[in-house]
């Protein structure tokens, strides 16, 4: 019999990390859950409370290195794996270029992109050890043509995607794979 498998979703206080976990859960995955802020961990909770779903939800922000490692480590004490990473946690930023502060552009970047490359960072020790895994990136569907209005988050969109063909090369010979998923509207 197989072991079942542990997964790692970021972003989940609502929209795809929400759906997300609401689905692998529902799925027979040992899920995790993370939101950067518990107190809006409340739709999580009612699914969990409504479903009796396998779903833990924890703390975890892509944007402190801190946070990441109390939470690989808390699954790692659970469940002593960790098989896929479902890195989604990620925010819009929209308006005109001139408009946005390269302030308000650098803390899109750090959330949407360099938040996917921490949590990345943290688990593929794990994941190589293991000697396989899997990690998704979500992207969007602007991570490949721009769009007006969306500079700063269609950038960061792409840089997602650029991220995740180079490391797919770096890790294949690990066992672990990368995907990347890029919804639409």
């Amino acid at each position: 019999m197989k072991s079942k498998r542990t997964v790692l979703v970021t972003g989940c206080s609502s929209g795809i990390g929400l759906a997300t976990c609401h689905v692998l859960s529902s799925n027979d995955f040992i899920t995790f859950g993370t939101v950067r802020n518990l107190s809006k961990a409340n739709k999580i909770q009612d699914l969990i409370d409504r479903e009796s779903l396998p779903l833990k939800i924890l703390h975890l922000d892509v944007n402190d290195n801190q946070s990441i490692k109390l939470a690989v480590k808390r699954i790692l004490s659970d469940t002593g794996r960790l098989d896929v990473l479902i890195n989604n946690a990620g925010y819009g930023m929209f308006g005109p270029i001139e408009e946005i502060t390269t302030q308000e552009v650098k803390k899109q970047f750090e959330t949407n992109f360099f938040g996917k490359i921490r949590v990345i960072k943290a688990i593929v020790p794990i994941m190589r050890k293991q000697g396989n895994g899997i990690i998704v990136n979500i992207s969007s569907m602007v991570g490949r043509f721009g769009v007006p209005l969306n500079s700063a988050y269609v950038s960061s969109k792409f840089a997602v995607e650029g991220l995740s063909e180079s490391i797919a090369f770096e890790l294949e010979e690990f066992g672990i794979r990368v995907i990347v998923i890029e919804p639409g509207v």
